[in-house]
């Protein structure tokens, strides 16, 4: 698939790279003898006037020998070598400063011929995929996709489980890389424990409901007014007594009220009303004499209720009083209860009335035994997640307690889940371990809603969830078994099949697993062409790949680490964690705007806008416009930076804070963040027993950072690395170290002036982002697209993925290297759509732990 696609692609690379010298090759073997003419003509040479002193055979400078580099062929064994000396060079922190040093010309010259040359041998159009590994979900990938394996975005309730989990170590700058992401017995029993959480709340098992059974005696009735205590536990009252009670709902349900009692005359019935103490009529019923020997009278009515408390009347209907029908308000009159009469009422239930013998029937009418509130008889819709109906879609029977039906009704119900769980189809025997854990849980008396619970949970803890697992179908593996019969050892590259491609391509842009449309296309095997390219762009309007922010950029742009920062609230009272996390969602937003929108991604350097909340917007002195400047709403909205020095997230709150010191701003760090994520060139580390800035004794105590810097960099060894880290983490001295803009230091005026090699010279952060906007274009784009490979793919990048970067470089140059562009080519790039099999090995070795725990 890939091979006759991409080769054209790096031949034309090559065309373009040998153009400098006037030469292009016509065939790759042609491209390859050029590049070994061109480093013996350019590079070696350079590389013997400048290097080859203090890095030979006798004398290894940091046990770096290059003298070897005279024949081209060392290139293929010492490719990583190589790699590094390149972005020494590019860097300008080789030679050394008391070393003689190139001209810019020779050292661009120098930089072309290394470059070419570990192109030439990294490319040599058999591009390799890498091997597969197991991937466990890290904690944001497992909390958002529970979150759309169940839907539960559409509903109030919100898990997170995996914010309780151990935190994810980190592998090439991302938390996503699956060589650092083990599994440990600890995890395993967080795993879960946080399966059987969601497993209760995505379904309730009704049996488990709360429900009552308040039977509320006559002498528990509060009662005012006249009132004679009966032989068989019955009150007898007026037509103007109150009687009444409180019941307690613990939830939300129709709920059974019972009045029990009898007329106290053997001729006439007695006429009941029950209201509630809003004095609505709730029921009314004629009733006949109770019979002697407490055989009471009864009535029910069916009442709605919400959980809390609710008071309920009984009441004698006079014979001249006017009916108002149910559901209709009695006079306030009847529901008015004071503290008083409330008082004497409760106090008369701790000294319980004497029984009498003869009751005049005609003074009291009505003897009142009980009043029951049983239920809920019925449950409402909303008692039960709205995940409940869509998880269990088939119900089994229950007769006399039996459950009937369990098998065949949870196969149907369970083998929908786990597809979307398992994320791919399954065959029907996949299913029959969680069918067998319902069946089970029925047979020992348990309902079968606390089955299928038990079956939810054994889901969430199965490898084929917890873990991303590539392998080829078993028709591919017989091919490849039969290779190696025949004595191919070598990997063979395997391409996704499209439920796998689905999967990866969601947790690149969702961090989670395939939505529907999605899911649907991989399932009509149309993830390829332009069918790809539309699910690329259709997902990037999607709320939901607003991840690739706070995932991906909030990682590759060290966001995260405002989370832990820790200023000096001395020097800085006004900075505390809302403001940290309003500075990180600013440069989030940013991000997300150009990702929307589908704009260069030197945009991330050079945007004259922002998008700020008043609390941001009161730290960097900006006064919003209309509501957005209201502080009581905290919504960003987006701003003009127009007349503003700041440009870009190098000049936003959160990259000024993480690159500065508790108590002063770091030109260093600032310097090596830009380094790192704009030219992608990492400074080496410092030599041992170089001592830290405040340990520095060369510069005066009273010598501003940037004389104490000058001082540090007197030591030749210092002096490599920092005269360009430091010029650029001067360009931003006009923020403080927590981002706000200032004019002086103390009282000293700040110099934000600087010089890039090349002569490329500035005054302040605007400028600074001016210059490498314009000449940092491509490095800064190459930046971006290794960055986003190393998150796709979750690994770190091979020797051979540069020639892939370098493609999409290529194909997304002519556009101006636009956000989406790059997105689409590397969701289109062989290592994304494809891997190496070396053996189920590669994935068991992953999965010790839950395969040891039987899960």
């Amino acid at each position: 698939m890939f091979g006759p696609r991409i080769a054209p692609v790096l031949l034309l690379i090559a065309i373009a790279q040998n153009a400098a010298i006037g030469e292009s090759p016509s065939t790759a073997a042609d491209s390859q003898r050029l590049t070994e003419t061109r480093w013996q003509r350019d590079g070696w040479p350079l590389l013997q006037k400048y290097c080859i002193d203090c890095h030979n055979e006798d004398y290894s400078e940091a046990e770096l020998d290059l003298s070897s580099f005279h024949s081209f062929a060392a290139f293929s064994d010492e490719s990583g070598s190589m790699q590094r000396v390149l972005e020494m060079v590019r860097f300008g922190a080789m030679p050394p400063e008391d070393s003689d040093l190139p001209t810019e010309d020779e050292r661009k010259r120098l930089v072309a011929a290394l470059d070419q040359s570990l192109y030439s041998v990294s490319c040599d159009l058999r591009v390799r995929p890498g091997k597969v590994t197991a991937r466990r979900l890290n904690r944001a990938e497992y909390n958002r996709t529970v979150r759309d394996l169940f839907g539960l975005d559409r509903f109030d309730e919100v898990i997170r489980p995996a914010d309780r989990f151990p935190s994810d170590e980190v592998g090439e700058g991302f938390d996503n890389n699956s060589d650092v992401l083990s599994m440990s017995p600890m995890l395993m029993e967080k795993y879960l424990s946080a399966a059987e959480t969601i497993a209760a709340a995505v379904i309730v098992d009704a049996e488990q409901l709360p429900s009552v059974d308040h039977q509320r005696t006559a002498d528990q009735l509060l009662i005012h007014g006249d009132v004679a205590a009966g032989l068989f536990r019955g009150h007898c009252v007026t037509p103007e007594t109150k009687v009444w009670t409180t019941f307690h709902v613990p939830i939300a349900g129709e709920y059974e009220l019972a009045f029990v009692g009898g007329s106290n005359s053997k001729t006439s019935d007695q006429l009941v009303e029950l209201y509630d103490g809003d004095g609505k009529i709730l029921a009314r019923e004629k009733i006949g004499h109770f019979g002697g020997r407490a055989k009471g009278k009864s009535f029910k009515t069916k009442i709605h209720l919400d959980p809390g408390d609710h008071v309920v009347f009984a009441r004698l209907v006079g014979e001249h009083d006017n009916l108002i029908e149910v559901g209709q308000h009695v006079h306030p009159d009847r529901v008015r209860v004071t503290k008083s009469m409330k008082s004497k009422a409760i106090k008369q239930t701790r000294s319980p009335r004497k029984p009498q013998q003869s009751i005049d029937p005609n003074k009291f009418p009505l003897m009142i035994r009980k009043l029951i509130l049983s239920g809920p008889v019925e449950y409402l819709p909303d008692v039960f997640p709205p995940t409940q109906s869509e998880i269990i879609r088939y119900e089994a029977d229950e007769k006399d307690g039996q459950w009937k039906n369990v098998a065949e009704s949870a196969r149907k119900s369970l083998k929908p889940l786990l597809v979307k769980a398992f994320r791919r189809p399954i065959e029907n025997g996949e299913v029959d371990p969680y069918v067998a854990l319902v069946v089970d849980a029925t047979e020992r008396g348990e309902s079968y809603h606390r089955g299928i619970q038990i079956a939810v949970t054994a889901i969430l803890v199965s490898p084929n969830f917890l873990f991303r697992i590539e392998t080829p179908l078993p028709s591919t593996i017989e091919t490849l078994d039969a290779q190696k019969i025949n004595g191919d050892d070598s990997p063979g590259t395997i391409e996704l099949t499209q439920h796998q491609l689905a999967s990866r391509l969601s947790y690149f842009l969702y961090s989670s697993m395939p939505d529907p449309p999605l899911f649907t296309a991989a399932d009509q095997g149309q993830l390829a062409g332009d069918r790809l390219e539309r699910e690329v762009k259709r997902m990037l309007q999607d709320p939901k790949s607003d991840s690739l922010a706070s995932q991906f950029a909030a990682q590759w742009l060290g966001l995260k680490n405002l989370e832990v920062h820790e200023a000096d609230t001395d020097k800085f009272p006004g900075f505390n964690r809302e403001l940290a996390d309003a500075m990180s969602r600013e440069t989030q937003l940013v991000f997300s705007n150009i990702v929307s929108k589908n704009r260069p991604v030197v945009e991330l350097l050079t945007a004259d806008y922002s998008f700020i909340n008043p609390l941001l917007a009161s730290h960097y002195g900006i006064d919003l416009k209309g509501d957005a400047g209201k502080k009581t709403d905290q919504r960003f909205a987006r701003v003009s930076l127009a007349d503003s020095p700041r440009r870009g997230v190098l000049s936003h709150a959160s990259v000024l804070t993480l690159t500065s010191n508790p108590g002063r701003t770091s030109p260093v760090k600032r310097g090596k963040w830009i380094l790192e994520n704009v030219f992608g060139t990492p400074p080496p580390e410092p030599p041992p027993g170089i001592p830290e800035l405040e340990d520095s004794e060369s510069a005066s105590e009273h010598a501003s950072l940037r004389e104490q810097l000058e001082a540090h960099r007197a030591d030749p060894a210092c002096a490599a690395c920092h005269r360009v880290m430091d010029q650029l983490g001067f360009g931003l001295e006009q923020f403080d170290a927590v981002g706000r803009f200032r004019e002086f230091d103390g009282t000293r005026e700040v110099d934000s002036s600087g010089e890039l090699p090349g002569g490329r010279s500035f005054d302040g952060g605007r400028e600074l982002v001016e210059v490498l906007g314009e000449t940092e274009q491509d490095a800064f784009a190459q930046t971006v697209i290794s960055r986003l490979l190393t998150f796709a793919l979750g690994r770190g990048l091979l020797p051979g993925d540069r020639c892939v970067i370098d493609e999409i470089a290529a194909n997304t140059r002519k556009r101006g290297y636009r956000m989406q562009d790059m997105m689409i080519e590397v969701v289109k790039s062989q290592p994304f759509q494809t891997y190496e099999w070396v053996g189920p090995e590669s994935i068991d070795r992953k999965i010790p732990t839950a395969k040891a725990s039987g899960l």
